[in-house]
């Protein structure tokens, strides 16, 4: 008698606690009744999980090319939010194996993760929010969950969101005028948090308390959110990984240049373009296929995969309807105010390099054909012949001087780091730093020799370490490892997991008060991560420095500033350098 009474009793336990947490996974805001489901972190903590939430209408049929809309609401049915959503309509032109269509045109979702809470608990406090964008060269990418999960951030007390926009010419042609105005994929990306703004707090965020990060394209988004006047007062706190509006690939089209790709576009896609107008053209294009539309991007590149963005962001025309989210290129004296951690890896370079190096054919080609190729890598191939001339020899005497064999794979990769990401962080800094005396920016350089390195997928053999790859970085905040199948049969060494531990902790100390160590103490495990405000720079040497050093956090001064001097007196003798530095002046509105 006594089993059967604890038998019932149990059973009566099991339904309530089932019920209650059937009612933790529901979540109602204005579009409509969510249902979400648990997942864990890597260590087991609980996870409520929301994927595939419409944040904007489908930008399909006329709202193609056009700036995101809001959905329709759903306000009759629960959106049961259990799956990943569709990846946006891509082409990976980097992978040199294989290049496929992949995605959908209806893409426009996103995710959003928080700890096992209850928000209608007497003491619930909101969380700090943290706003993930994807990298890809704004051709490629996505937020689905086997890149960027939950399991090693949710080790905290945070609430993450992660979201698609749109990419290729569907998220970046332009016309430069009001028939197409460009930009489309940061406009998605800006209504993305707009919706975070109406909708966090049901899920237990903080709308007061947003942080934008991101890695290559996501990290130069998150520096032009920090520009644009449509952003303000949406975010909080800045954090990009390799990536920010002043490197050569990320900055935007120059005038004519993106009008040029769209007629060309037009053309290959058996569009009109003579005895007709930009209106009908671009009509035209809202027909064909997406597929169609992005299968022509490798139509774009001159070699290999360069130029790296073939379509990305534009200044937009004073004269639109709607208002520029980039109006000018002035360097925006309100980002100050924004908190920014921003950093690079020491071998930058290796995305590109590591196939050249492991190609005879690629090697060869670039030796052969240097003077064409090195001009469209790095954006100034539309100079007089005197000119790239002159900056050919420049960049050949700088990184060559031992031959060109000499040290090549050093050198190769040097070349590329510094050209593409070193010389765009040390100018941004520069203009950011100039006669600014708030204390909240915090540089760093990481470079660890883990166990797993992105270069091995991009051509790199694992017995011969190449350096602290693009994207390294982001196998310490989030699971790739765990959903990577050349990353399956390896497992993290002791120092991998204790550098992933630090990461998300700074990450998520900067998300939650602007400061990555803040609660710095001599008792404390953090080192003080001193901030940048003067050069030569102060910054946080992050992992074992390339397996050289038994730190993995550890304060160093200079940052690559020989280099990055070259290539910036290189820009600005050429007229090759974007932005202006607009601080001491009025403050844009």
């Amino acid at each position: 008698m006594k089993f059967l009474f604890l038998f019932f009793l149990f059973l009566i336990l099991s339904d309530f606690c089932g019920a209650r947490t059937a009612e933790n996974l529901k979540v109602r805001i204005d579009d409509g009744k969510i249902i979400g489901r648990y997942m864990t972190s890597i260590s087991g903590r609980g996870i409520r999980a929301f994927l595939g939430l419409p944040y904007a209408a489908p930008p399909i049929g006329e709202l193609r090319f056009k700036a995101a809309k809001k959905p329709t609401p759903w306000f009759q049915d629960s959106l049961l939010a259990h799956n990943e959503p569709p990846m946006c309509t891509q082409i990976n032109i980097y992978d040199r194996t294989k290049k496929r269509v992949i995605g959908q045109e209806d893409c426009l979702y996103l995710n959003v993760y928080t700890p096992n809470i209850n928000i209608t608990e007497k003491n619930f406090k909101k969380l700090n929010v943290m706003v993930w964008f994807h990298g890809g060269g704004f051709v490629e990418g996505h937020s689905g969950h086997s890149l960027y999960g939950p399991e090693y951030i949710l080790e905290h007390d945070i609430v993450l969101v992660t979201g698609n926009y749109r990419l290729g010419p569907l998220g970046f042609l332009s016309t430069e005028d009001e028939y197409c105005s460009g930009n489309f994929g940061l406009k998605d990306q800006l209504m993305m948090l707009e919706w975070v703004q109406m909708n966090i707090e049901k899920f237990g965020g903080d709308g007061n308390s947003v942080t934008i990060f991101g890695e290559n394209a996501g990290a130069a988004s998150v520096n032009y959110h920090m520009f644009s006047p449509m952003s303000r007062g949406l975010f909080h706190r800045a954090i990009s990984q390799s990536g920010n509006v002043m490197d050569v690939w990320a900055e935007p089209h120059r005038q004519g240049l993106a009008k040029m790709k769209a007629i060309r576009l037009a053309d290959k896609m058996n569009c009109p373009i003579s005895g007709s107008t930009i209106r009908e053209m671009v009509e035209c294009l809202r027909n064909v296929p997406a597929e169609e539309i992005i299968a022509s991007v490798g139509d774009f590149l001159e070699w290999d995969f360069d130029p790296l963005v073939p379509f990305g962001p534009v200044v937009e025309s004073s004269e639109l309807e709607e208002e520029p989210f980039i109006m000018d290129l002035n360097y925006k004296k309100f980002s100050l105010d924004i908190p920014w951690l921003l950093g690079i890896n020491s071998e930058e370079g290796i995305f590109k390099t590591a196939g050249i190096l492991n190609s005879l054919k690629l090697t060869n080609d670039l030796a052969q054909n240097w003077e064409t190729i090195i001009p469209t890598s790095f954006y100034y191939d539309h100079l007089s012949e005197q000119e790239i001339t002159e900056i050919n020899v420049a960049i050949y005497g700088f990184y060559y001087k031992l031959g060109f064999l000499g040290e090549y794979k050093e050198n190769l990769t040097s070349m590329w780091s510094d050209g593409w990401m070193v010389n765009g962080i040390i100018d941004n800094l520069q203009q950011r730093l100039e006669g600014n005396n708030r204390d909240n920016t915090y540089v760093y350089l990481f470079s660890h020799k883990g166990s797993i390195s992105f270069s091995e997928i991009l051509g790199a053999n694992r017995e011969k370490f190449f350096g602290t790859c693009h994207g390294d970085d982001l196998l310490y905040l989030f699971p790739i490892r765990h959903n990577t199948p050349q990353y399956y049969n390896s497992i993290p060494t002791n120092e991998d997991t204790k550098l992933r531990k630090l990461m998300t902790k700074l990450w998520v100390n900067f998300a939650t008060t602007g400061n990555p160590t803040p609660e710095w103490s001599k008792k404390s495990k953090l080192p003080y991560w001193t901030p940048a405000s003067k050069f030569p720079l102060d910054y946080m040497q992050i992992g074992n420095e390339n397996g050289k050093s038994d730190k993995l956090l550890e304060m160093k001064k200079d940052l690559y500033t020989e280099h990055a001097e070259f290539w910036i007196k290189l820009r600005e003798k050429y007229g090759l350098r974007a932005w202006k530095n607009e601080k001491k002046g009025r403050d844009e509105l």
